[in-house]
């Protein structure tokens, strides 16, 4: 490869530094300078590097931070929906309590059932409310006996 010339000013004690590497490592002092100089310009392009990653990182980290706030935000409209549901609903004589149970367990299990197999189907009642597109990652089928 052709080489340009650079002329620069360094002081004594370097230029004798130069000389002595080169004649220990049998290299010009020019080989030595190009050397020097494509580390520092190497570890210039890995800083560049790092820099971009890191911006990656702090976008996925916004993210993931807005996922856990909307997961805990849901979860807590599960919970009070759940105590409001039990605070209103009457006592069940103690005859009756086989059966309602019962017909609890076979109400859960249809309820399961449904939500499988729209998410099975891989769309679900928010997309279909929102008209969203479907996610390209979308997880792998989920197996009917879960709700047993």
């Amino acid at each position: 490869m052709a080489r340009c010339k650079i002329t620069t000013y360094v002081t004594p004690d370097i230029a004798e530094t130069l000389k002595r590497v080169a004649a220990i490592d049998d290299r010009s002092v020019s080989d030595i300078v190009e050397g020097a100089i494509m580390q520092r310009l190497m570890a210039t392009d890995r800083g560049a590097e790092q820099a971009a990653i890191v911006a990656s990182l702090g976008q996925v980290t916004r993210r993931l931070t807005a996922v856990e706030r909307n997961l805990e935000t849901h979860f807590e409209l599960a919970a009070q929906s759940t105590r409001f549901v039990l605070s209103v609903t009457p006592e069940i004589p103690e005859a009756d309590r086989a059966s309602w149970s019962a017909r609890g367990r076979d109400r859960l299990n249809n309820m399961l059932s449904v939500v499988i197999a729209k998410l099975a189907g891989g769309r679900s009642t928010l997309q279909d409310t929102y008209n969203m597109p479907e996610r390209d990652d979308a997880p792998g089928p989920i197996q009917q006996g879960a709700t047993q």
